[in-house]
């Protein structure tokens, strides 16, 4: 198999990080050109990297081994980078308390209160991301996303918390997750 180009990757990395997603979809969370990620797309599956059902693509065994050998390639230094790993320690107390937010968000059927905690840990997480563009340019995408989604909750659009189904604040927050954990080479249980 040959190596992934950025571009195979930025749209193949969407698949991964997306799970099933359309071409569309993984265009718009990854930045790209709609024609350029239907491009990839059509590509990698004639490869058999992906698959597509009912207009979703999902990124298959060969694909996801693709994904992962372009990280450690790209992302090789940055794994033993103490600046990047110190940023994933802090990151992952802002992401327990994300964690326990959400759930008391949702049990408390979208508690004002609560959900301006939420938010300000989001905006504190955009912020905190920022730190990482100059080695990591493309995590720009995520703080535009997560800009978005803060801006539809803020205007009432509380389906953009954590509604499964669109580019909610919890669903760019679990692939912002997946993300990191993949640059810095740890699996998802650790």
């Amino acid at each position: 198999m040959t190596a992934l180009s950025e571009d195979e990757f930025l749209v193949l990395n969407g698949a991964h990080l997306k799970k099933m997603a359309s071409a569309k979809e993984l265009a718009r969370a990854v930045g790209v050109d709609a024609a350029l990620a239907q491009a990839v797309l059509d590509a990698a599956a004639e490869k058999g990297l992906l698959m597509v059902a009912e207009g979703k693509y999902l990124l298959l065994p060969d694909g996801t081994n693709a994904v992962h050998k372009f990280y450690s390639a790209a992302y090789g230094p940055l794994r033993s980078n103490e600046s990047v790993l110190a940023w994933y320690e802090r990151f992952e107390v802002i992401n327990d308390q994300f964690i326990k937010q959400v759930s008391e968000w949702q049990s408390t059927d979208g508690d004002d209160r609560i959900q301006g905690r939420l938010i300000k840990t989001v905006e504190r997480l955009t912020k905190n991301i920022q730190e990482l563009t100059p080695l990591i340019p493309r995590y720009n995408i995520y703080v535009d996303r997560f800009g978005t989604s803060v801006a539809l909750v803020d205007q009432g659009e509380k389906d953009y918390v954590c509604k499964p189904t669109l580019d909610s604040v919890h669903n760019v927050w679990f692939e912002f997750h997946e993300d990191i954990l993949s640059v810095i080479g740890r699996p998802r249980d650790t």
